[in-house]
């Protein structure tokens, strides 16, 4: 009687290209053919690809103790007897462990861009653990006197991870020259360098210092014209890295539109202000000013609050983030229900989402264009 034989070996990669990256970091131990399958780029390229559309958001809580924790969104269960849902926070853990978390400042294909305490900014993969020192851009205002707004993404048209950085002087800073200059410039990951590029035309030094909203392969922020001092929607191309202007849903009032902030819900840019009440519009078709829908939040009594992402990108369960609670709104019935997140600190900040992924910070920074 013949010996076993195992799968063929594109067999097997074809089903491990199908498993959830969580799973592969530690099937990685499984071989060192396995290891060094899941370890290619190019099969981490193509699991990206294939796992994309099934985008589990999952939560990154900023506690109070400066670190970070996880929220799988779509993991949600009842709490008990009461009308509370429940989720599972775990510490994300890093080397070095000794940083001390500030802020997400953006999230792409499952990388995550953060600063610490000192404005020292990283690109790190919470599933893989893996976290990178990033350069400060050499063409920013200098700190101190400034602020400065980040964004991050993916050009495909390059094959490139690029963060863009909107420095501009602090107004209440008598000794600079030219309180409008919004100075950009763009870091390649391929090439490990900063660039600089055209100033921004508009004036990002109002509202809220606010990370660049992802759609499209575009960041986008909310912002005022100058002069007129009118707002407008902006998408900063990582492509062409040039400014364009989204058309404002016709409802809004184009001198108050700063107040109001710019998220992102089941892959579609929406505008969300609470000045009276919770109104959100979701642009339906991007860069169509006429697919703007209004969609009104009822009930809500929690303020402030905004919302962070759409359970199983449906549009129809908004999970809703406020100082130190997490809620799900479900649009259909008007129903809020509080989240009791076990294993988290009971202080924290929403910071943000990610999906999990196996790209990593290193391979990318390290490779050769």
């Amino acid at each position: 009687m013949s010996a076993r034989k195992g799968l063929p070996p594109e067999i097997i990669e074809a089903i491990l290209r199908r498993l959830p990256a969580k799973s592969l970091g530690r099937f990685k131990s499984v071989s060192k053919p396995w290891r060094s399958l899941i370890s290619n780029p190019e099969f981490i390229k193509t699991h990206l690809d294939l796992n994309n559309h099934h985008k589990t958001s999952i939560l990154i809580l900023v506690s109070e103790m400066k670190s970070f924790y996880s929220v799988s969104i779509n993991e949600l269960v009842p709490y008990l007897d009461s009308d509370d849902l429940c989720a599972t926070g775990k510490e994300i853990s890093f080397r070095p462990p000794s940083i001390r978390w500030e802020e997400i400042l953006g999230s792409c294909n499952g990388l995550v861009l953060a600063k610490d305490e000192d404005d020292q900014i990283f690109l790190m993969n919470p599933t893989t653990q893996e976290v990178s020192e990033l350069p400060i851009s050499p063409f920013a205002l200098p700190l101190g006197e400034s602020f400065v707004m980040y964004g991050f993404g993916y050009d495909s048209s390059s094959d490139d991870y690029k963060v863009v950085s909107i420095s501009f002087w602090d107004t209440d800073n008598e000794h600079n020259l030219d309180c409008t200059d919004m100075l950009v410039s763009v870091y390649s990951l391929r090439n490990n360098s900063w660039r600089k590029v055209h100033n921004s035309p508009y004036d990002h030094a109002v509202g809220h210092l606010l990370r660049g909203v992802l759609i499209n392969e575009s960041l986008h922020w909310l912002t005022q014209r100058i002069p007129g001092y009118s707002s407008t929607i902006v998408a900063f191309s990582l492509a062409n890295e040039e400014f364009n202007e989204i058309e404002l849903p016709d409802s809004i009032d184009n001198k108050k539109a700063m107040f109001n902030e710019l998220v992102v819900l089941g892959g579609k840019l929406a505008l969300f202000a609470n000045q009276v009440g919770n109104d959100l519009w979701v642009m339906e078709e991007y860069d169509v000013g006429e697919s703007w829908t209004k969609v009104s939040i009822h009930g809500v009594e929690i303020d402030p609050v905004k919302p962070v992402c759409s359970v199983d990108d449906n549009n129809r369960d908004i999970v809703l983030g406020d100082e130190n609670r997490v809620h799900v709104y479900n649009l259909d019935d008007r129903r809020c229900r509080n989240v009791r997140i076990l294993g988290a600190p009971t202080a924290f900040a929403v910071g943000g989402t990610y999906l999990e992924s196996l790209v990593s910070p290193k391979l990318i920074i390290t490779r050769t264009p």
